[in-house]
């Protein structure tokens, strides 16, 4: 009896601790989707409340302006999705892994920020290149996969790009589900040639019909995100820039 009493009591204790670690990594989950959630509200309350007070609306472009570079020098643009959640600042550190997770401050964030490829320029490649995470709770960059449903696709939301300088505003025309090796993080190129091969195979390989394929004198904006139909699978959506 006593042998009985003393394995129950150990089956308790680790059931017990069991419990323990589930309910503790549950609560760190969503204390860091919460704690996201603050601070990217928060900056999208200054965004706003900036672009409804500016008094610099010298042009039609330059009325939604936006300059976070005074809380960090890395800040590159806003990314609106129409559409979709996606809102979101975009930075450029000194590779493609400091903002993972770490957020604009430069603190630790599970969810990182939305970020630009360390190579781009961002007023001059060729092909920009944006990561952000895939959260399971709809955040940064999940409802990428809206973009993998045709009809969606078909509706074509702009995405639009915000700076100090203005607004850039691009279409989607192509929508792949890729695995991560796949070469389509290609900033710039070596000349027409080069470009034209690297559009046609995105147009051949994409899940839809591409209707806007862009030119050699087109630029274009790659945004990409982890996906899990299969491992290391990448949801990666090709854009063309658009006058406005």
């Amino acid at each position: 009896m006593k042998v009985k009493s003393f394995i129950k009591n150990i089956i308790t204790i680790c059931l017990i601790i069991v419990i323990c670690i589930c309910g503790y990594k549950i609560y760190s989950k969503l204390y860091e989707y919460k704690k996201a959630d603050n601070i990217y509200n928060d900056l999208r309350k200054e965004k706003n409340y900036t672009n409804e007070n500016s008094s610099n609306k010298t042009n039609k472009n330059k009325e939604n302006s936006i300059d976070f570079s005074h809380i960090n020098k890395d800040f590159v643009c806003w990314i609106n999705i129409k559409n979709t959640n996606i809102d979101y600042p975009v930075v450029q550190g000194d590779d493609n892994s400091y903002y993972l997770h770490r957020d604009i401050y430069e603190n630790y964030l599970y969810a990182g920020t939305t970020f630009l490829d360390y190579r781009n320029n961002y007023n001059d490649s060729k092909n920009l290149i944006v990561y952000g995470h895939n959260m399971k709770n709809t955040t940064m960059f999940s409802e990428l996969e809206k973009f993998k449903k045709e009809d969606f696709f078909n509706s074509n939301p702009t995405i639009t790009l915000t700076n100090k300088n203005g607004e850039r505003h691009f279409k989607a025309f192509a929508v792949l589900l890729v695995d991560k090796n796949y070469d389509y993080r290609v900033p710039d190129f070596k000349n027409d040639e080069e470009y034209n091969k690297f559009l046609n195979k995105i147009c051949d390989e994409s899940m839809f019909k591409v209707k806007n394929k862009p030119t050699s004198s087109d630029k274009i904006m790659t945004l990409t995100t982890c996906s899990y139909e299969f491992k290391n699978a990448r949801t990666v959506v090709i854009c063309k820039e658009i006058d406005n």
